[in-house]
């Protein structure tokens, strides 16, 4: 009975704490939301309406932080539309990324025997870029912070005045930076960048997952020679990204050949 009775009690224990945590998941998010609110006011329209497409206020924070830092570059560093995503692998600027692709894919096919560079070509489309926001556990993780972080520095109910929440917003630095750059600024989405996988035998054996990072590139010496491919293929790369750490990740400056 003794048993039974404690059974019950902490059944009761965890419905309560459920129904006491639920309002309190509710209020925060209503918080956030409202800080959202007012610090987008007057933001680009682009910027406007891929808030719209993210999932939790607190992501929708960390991406309205981008945004006010990107400040009047916003506009010249937006992702591009469906149709300059079309037309991009036929114009000037398109064909000469994939002649300087090449040759860095044949400078390290050549020194690595057996072994093959992949690249995803094509720029990442606006939508993709808010997909993989959405979904990724790192980017949660760092709204989740930004998210504790102003509501320890806003304590009263009533939601602060645009500028408090923008320079609040643009005063924090997250202890690790968030693992994607916020939806419409990356600059895969204009051909700024690329990401090279290294292939063996039809297995990838150097992905892009950030967890393994330094034990599939470093640690088997791949960032080191596909650092000495680029710079030995003198192509308009440089890298790799440094924060977060990707050493796939390589900046591209398009130039006239």
């Amino acid at each position: 009975m003794a048993v039974v009775m404690k059974r019950f009690a902490l059944a009761c224990t965890m419905v309560l704490t459920t129904l006491i945590a639920a309002p309190r998941a509710h209020s925060s998010e209503a918080t956030v939301e409202s800080w959202v609110k007012v610090a987008s006011t007057g933001l680009d329209t682009r910027a406007l309406a891929a808030l719209e497409q993210i999932s939790g206020a607190n992501r929708r924070l960390l991406a309205l932080r981008a945004y006010l830092r990107a400040g009047d570059s916003l506009p010249q560093r937006w992702s591009w539309s469906q149709r300059q995503l079309a037309d991009y692998e036929y114009t000037p600027e398109g064909r000469a990324a994939a002649a300087d692709i090449d040759a860095v894919a044949a400078e390290f096919a050549a020194e690595n025997p057996g072994f093959t560079l992949q690249v995803n070509r094509q720029p990442r489309s606006l939508e993709q870029q808010l997909s993989r926001w959405n979904e990724n556990p790192g980017v949660g993780r760092v709204a989740d912070s930004l998210e504790r972080s102003l509501l320890r520095q806003f304590t009263s109910t009533a939601t602060p005045n645009a500028d408090l929440v923008r320079r609040a917003l643009l005063d924090w630095s997250p202890s690790v930076a968030a693992p994607l750059a916020a939806p419409g600024l990356s600059a895969h989405g204009q051909g700024r960048a690329f990401d090279f996988q290294i292939e063996h035998d039809g297995t990838i054996v150097a992905g892009l997952e950030v967890a393994y990072a330094r034990r599939d590139w470093d640690a088997n010496g791949w960032t080191h020679k596909l650092q000495h491919a680029v710079s030995a293929s003198g192509r308009s790369f440089s890298g790799p990204l440094q924060s977060p750490y990707e050493p796939w990740h390589y900046a591209y400056a398009p130039q006239s050949h």
